[in-house]
């Protein structure tokens, strides 16, 4: 899970937005919510981030304590938000730990939150460090420039997670903001399908996942206040490979969680999508979105459907979809929701990326008489063994 200046799920200005949230009702076992190099505990949104000299509910060791506050004219705000969250850090010119109690055990989201200013000699652009959490490598990079949020999923399997941050050789690490939170049992498969040559099913149970892309369809952007998990679903529109093909729908209302629930992903998602742009049964094109990966890895593909245009009864919806080059399932989505109108589903495959730097994401229309083509969300993860 290295360089994140490239492969990394990097959310720039509106990744400030990231942590507003209105109660919609998950309440996570465990809960840690730091603002790093704060005195004081600050609330954004609905929910209070505590001071990082807090020690009442984790534990940080380190040799030095480097409070960093940035300047007047270099605090973040954003086009709807002025973050606090931003305007302090902790720096680190030594091996660090936070260390967390769980009281629950299985998959918690880790969100490191990032935000480079200069303060005092510390030039945070030009930090370059590592985090490490259970056995895992996280981070390994120089920050750069920019706002950057990376998040990661862990199954964490003892009473204890141990967060380190170690900076490499004449250097130092930072941190502005920092996340962990018990997530759904059921929000990842213990295994997921594989689309490989090899075929068979990959087991998650003893793997850390790295966000990559996590897209709404339908350009249109949701923010965490409307995520259950305090998700930020940016607009597929920059990844959307020939956007004539495709347009955007919205309808919202016509959403209807069955056994899809909010926590996989909010209505906002399910209710917006991008189509084909075409009715021609002959037409032989894809909609094809493509994003940056890190080759040699295995990454999980999550692609979410919601039927919120035509009646089952009336129009079914038959697709092709395609992870790179190779064929990953036909669906039937009416089946997949025994053809109730608005009912969420969601399909997980694994692939492998090998050599190329790209990951490319098409739907396409079935042979089976219908040419409807939609796509309403899309997540990608890395899978670290």
């Amino acid at each position: 899970m290295d360089n994140p200046g490239n492969f990394g799920f990097i959310i720039w200005i509106t990744s400030i937005y990231g942590l507003l949230h209105l109660s919609l009702g998950f309440n996570p076992v465990d809960n840690y919510l730091i603002d790093c190099g704060s005195i004081k505990n600050i609330l954004v949104g609905d929910r209070v981030f505590q001071a990082d000299n807090s020690t009442s509910s984790y534990n940080l060791s380190t040799p030095h304590q480097i409070f960093a506050i940035s300047s007047s004219n270099s605090n973040p705000t954003s086009l709807y938000y002025d973050s606090p969250l931003y305007q302090t850090a902790r720096i680190f010119n030594a091996t660090s730990h936070y260390s967390f109690p769980i009281k629950q055990q299985g998959r918690h989201w880790i969100r490191l939150h990032f935000f480079a200013y200069v303060f005092e000699k510390f030039d945070m652009s030009k930090a370059k460090f590592s985090v490490f959490a259970q056995n895992f490598t996280l981070l390994r990079a120089q920050m750069g420039d920019g706002y950057i949020v990376k998040e990661y999923s862990l199954n964490i399997t003892s009473n204890k997670l141990v967060l380190t941050f170690r900076p490499a050789v004449n250097s130092f690490a930072f941190i502005n903001g920092l996340e962990v939170f018990s997530v759904p049992d059921n929000l990842f498969p213990e295994e997921v399908r594989t689309i490989d040559l090899q075929g068979g099913n990959k087991s998650l149970q003893e793997q850390a996942l790295e966000t990559v892309a996590r897209v709404d369809m339908g350009n249109t952007t949701v923010l965490p206040q409307n995520d259950t998990l305090w998700r930020l679903w940016i607009s597929d529109n920059a990844y959307l490979i020939h956007n004539n093909l495709g347009s955007s729908v919205s309808n919202v209302s016509a959403v209807n969680f069955t056994e899809v629930t909010e926590d996989i992903a909010p209505a906002s998602v399910y209710g917006t999508a991008t189509i084909l742009n075409s009715s021609d049964p002959n037409l032989n094109a894809n909609l094809t979105w493509t994003f940056d990966v890190n080759p040699g890895f295995d990454y999980l593909v999550r692609l979410h459907f919601c039927n919120i245009m035509n009646e089952p009864t009336q129009q079914a919806i038959f697709l092709e979809i395609f992870i790179d080059s190779r064929h990953a399932g036909h669906l039937d989505l009416g089946s997949r929701t025994s053809d109730v109108f608005g009912a969420p589903y969601f399909m997980d495959v694994c692939t492998r990326v090998s050599g190329s730097t790209k990951l490319n994401v098409s739907v396409g229309p079935s042979k089976l008489n219908n040419p409807t083509v939609i796509l309403n969300g899309l997540e990608i993860m890395k899978i670290n063994d």
